[in-house]
């Protein structure tokens, strides 16, 4: 048997609501206990997956975080880390215009909430009080520091910022190379714009709830994670 691995973003798509959440928990251990191989690719922290690690309970191999930046099994180990470029993070943090926010954090490694000051920071998440106001300040980011970073709206007015080095799509391909996996065994599902390029770059499925990006590229539309992996086994 070919083993397959199936990569699925968090938010709005593995986890929709707590009834869904049951139906993917246990498509999810029957895909696993079938020899298969069964990922998290979120824009969540460290800390703020594993908050939904202990609430829900559910079973997963690896879980890529911060949009692609790093990559850990399921104990825990580091596979890898990727950190935006010190030397401009001060003058990202001027044009992000802060004091026009709500909130705002910074992520390294496995630290989920630290400030600007922090070195080697994988992701840096702030929050505005309009959603023309965060698309505005998105655009610039991605537009003035192209060759350093890249920039997300996510939801809720928020944005959030990587290194241009890594997103979920690179990091899929760090994952299969480090497992000797064929890309031809590999399914992604998503719903945001962080999950466009991985769309494009494996067989890559929507949810129903997507943004229009993300369902133009997509082979086919799912109410839930749980019917693609019904599907694909």
């Amino acid at each position: 048997m070919n083993k397959k691995i199936l990569i699925s973003d968090y938010d709005q798509t593995f986890y929709l609501d707590d009834e869904d959440m049951e139906k993917n928990k246990k498509a999810v251990s029957k895909f696993i206990e079938n020899g298969n191989i069964f990922v998290i690719a979120t824009g969540r922290s460290y800390f703020d997956f594993y908050n939904k690690v202990n609430l829900y309970n559910f079973r997963y191999d690896y879980v890529i975080l911060n949009h692609g930046a790093t990559i850990l099994d399921k104990d825990d180990n580091v596979i890898s880390n990727f950190s935006i470029n010190n030397e401009i993070i001060k003058d990202i943090e001027k044009d992000l215009q802060l004091d026009k926010s709500i909130n705002n954090f910074c992520c390294s490694k496995l630290e989920s909430r630290v400030d600007f000051n922090c070195k080697d920071l994988t992701k840096i998440n702030v929050k505005y009080q309009s959603y023309d106001m965060a698309v505005t300040i998105n655009n610039l980011i991605n537009s003035k520091y192209k060759d350093y970073v890249n920039s997300y709206y996510v939801n809720n007015n928020s944005i959030e910022i990587i290194s241009n080095k890594i997103d979920k799509s690179k990091a899929i391909s760090l994952l299969l190379d480090n497992l000797n996996i064929s890309r031809d065994n590999v399914y992604v599902i998503g719903d945001g714009y962080s999950d466009i390029q991985m769309i494009k770059d494996f067989k890559g499925y929507a949810m129903v709830n997507s943004v229009e990006e993300v369902k133009k590229i997509a082979q086919k539309e799912y109410k839930s994670v749980s019917e693609l992996i019904n599907q694909i086994i």
